[in-house]
């Protein structure tokens, strides 16, 4: 049953989504062609970006076997954004809220484990233990409620918020599907960015009921469960260095200006990341990347698209030729798995480029997808390479 007074209290609407909460960017003074001084985002050299990252873990009974996968995934994420806070230092101060949720007996069905903790104050996770059932709305609803009032006047503040479940909603008492999509939709106007990562469960379905553009579906397993928390890890990345990228070169001049670019970073916050089937051309930033003899004979296959479009070099069996990346599949596993590994290195080291993967080996090669595709499970970490479906059904996602 929803609280529908406090709702309103809360935000300044109602659960069925009636009004505009009053310090929405919506509610500010149209006719104003110049911004007040407080205004001012990026006016000072000491400026930072104060960013509440909070993940919310489903601690229900289905998540039984995947309890160790899951506190390594959670420990993955704390540590890459442990991380951001040393590589963005000048522009970013990061906090964590952790939260748990399942129903029964013996505890609260939302437990908050770290509320708005400085990230260089958090200690590895170890506190999960499934059980219950699967109070999903309430725990969503209460946690981004909570962080919402502490940060609603921070002009500096941005929010990060990513969902693990394996289940559909099962024992919410204070809100509902509605209420809850109306809260996600008011605040995406305010520049909040929402992940939401399920299996088990039309994910689809769930997340158009919940206005969230931004999910993953994982496969029910290990592997699953480790690829989604390597791939958020990504995003997370990713969304971070745009931010740096926003405060270092002082872009953004007003609260209005700021607010528009957070709500464009959170539609990109999982960018599409699947190969195109046929790839006759390439945008500017694009490279072709194709499996090669290791003579560099490209006489067959993409090689020979890659020969004929895209800039490969006769002769060369390996590395970036043009506008095309090769590697050398006629070689034992080994080799190749280095050469996958040194192609991985050398894309996070090119941001600025974005590579297509096809179907490396699997083509005259001659080799299996479940062999080839595991060899890149390092690339799900690297949000500027984009990999075969087939390949992202191997590696255990949905895309």
């Amino acid at each position: 049953m929803i609280i529908t007074n406090y709702f309103k209290k809360m935000f300044g609407f109602d659960a069925n989504g009636n009004g505009v909460p009053t310090d929405s960017p919506e509610n500010e003074n149209n006719n104003s062609n110049e911004q007040t001084s407080q205004e001012k985002v990026n006016n000072s050299e000491n400026k930072k970006a104060r960013i509440y990252n909070l993940i919310i873990v489903d601690e229900s009974g289905s998540m039984r076997r995947l309890e160790h996968a899951t506190i390594t995934g959670v420990n993955e994420t704390i540590n890459s954004i442990r991380s951001a806070q040393s590589e963005f230092a000048d522009t970013q101060e990061h906090f964590l809220t952790l939260v748990t949720f399942d129903s029964h007996a013996n505890a609260l069905p939302v437990r908050t484990l770290l509320e708005r903790e400085p990230i260089n104050k958090v200690k590895e996770f170890t506190n999960y233990h499934s059980c219950g059932s699967t109070p999903l709305f309430d725990a969503m609803g209460q946690s981004i409620t909570a962080l919402y009032r502490h940060i609603k006047d921070d002009d500096d503040a941005s929010a990060v918020v990513t969902v693990l479940t394996d289940g559909l909603e099962n024992a919410s008492r204070e809100w509902d599907a509605r209420s809850l999509k109306a809260l996600i939709e008011q605040l995406k106007q305010e520049g909040w960015s929402f992940a939401y990562m399920g299996s088990a469960h039309n994910v689809k379905e769930v997340t158009d009921l919940l206005s969230i553009e931004s999910y993953v579906e994982f496969s029910h397993d290990i592997h699953g469960v480790d690829s989604t928390w390597a791939r958020e890890s990504s995003a997370k990345r990713n969304f971070f260095r745009k931010m740096d990228m926003e405060y270092r070169h002082g872009r953004i001049q007003s609260k209005r200006e700021w607010i528009e670019r957070k709500r464009q970073m959170a539609k990109e916050y999982y960018s599409k990341r699947v190969t195109p089937e046929s790839i006759d051309t390439l945008k500017q930033n694009e490279i072709f990347v194709f499996g090669s003899n290791h003579e560099g004979i490209h006489n067959g296959g993409a090689a020979a698209t890659a020969m004929s479009q895209f800039g490969a070099v006769w002769g060369q069996g390996e590395g970036l030729q043009g506008r095309s990346y090769a590697i050398p599949t006629t070689v034992p596993m080994q080799q190749m798995q280095d050469a996958v590994n040194q192609f991985a290195t050398f894309a996070d080291s090119h941001p600025e480029m974005r590579f297509l993967v096809t179907r490396v080996g699997c083509g005259n090669a001659g080799l299996n997808v479940t062999d080839v595709a595991p060899m890149f499970r390092n690339c799900i970490y690297l949000e500027n390479v984009a990999l075969p479906l087939d390949f992202w059904k191997v590696l255990g996602l949905k895309m």
